[in-house]
């Protein structure tokens, strides 16, 4: 699979050939982080809702010290369901983290602000993840010619 993104023109792909994709806000040193997972089992899954995506994410941010939950939510997203929950600390004026799931497959993003985000980054951040999906990896082209 693939990860589908739209990025507002004022991000851009960092360079982080050992870590997830990352996308910064132009004078920003702030990261948005995206990781995913296939399901590649036969078994049915368990439901997947916005709620328990909720709880994942507010879980999540707490077993990794985001600090205070300041709020969290969930709903409908263009892949299917999200959950998200946003966190602040000492270190971190801000920190959000998204689950969203199609049912199957699953999207994880982070935004995490070394500095305090200005208003229309936290938009940008929040427009980006409620368009990611993942889709089939593109095909190479099939030769118009064949040769013997």
């Amino acid at each position: 699979m693939r990860l589908k993104i739209e990025l507002p023109t004022t991000w851009t792909q960092q360079n982080n050939p050992d870590g997830p994709p990352t996308f910064c806000r132009q004078a920003s040193t702030n990261a948005f982080q995206v990781s995913w997972a296939e399901y590649r089992g036969g078994k049915a899954l368990p439901e997947v809702t916005a709620d328990s995506l909720k709880q994942m994410a507010t879980g999540f941010g707490q077993k990794n010290g985001f600090g205070e939950m300041v709020e969290s939510s969930g709903g409908a997203c263009r892949f299917g369901s999200f959950g998200t929950a946003v966190f602040r600390s000492a270190q971190h004026p801000r920190i959000q983290v998204w689950f969203i799931c199609d049912g199957r497959d699953h999207i994880m993003a982070t935004h995490i602000c070394d500095r305090e985000p200005e208003p229309i980054e936290v938009a940008d951040a929040q427009q980006i993840t409620s368009t990611l999906a993942l889709g089939p990896e593109p095909q190479p082209p099939k030769p118009k010619w064949k040769f013997w």
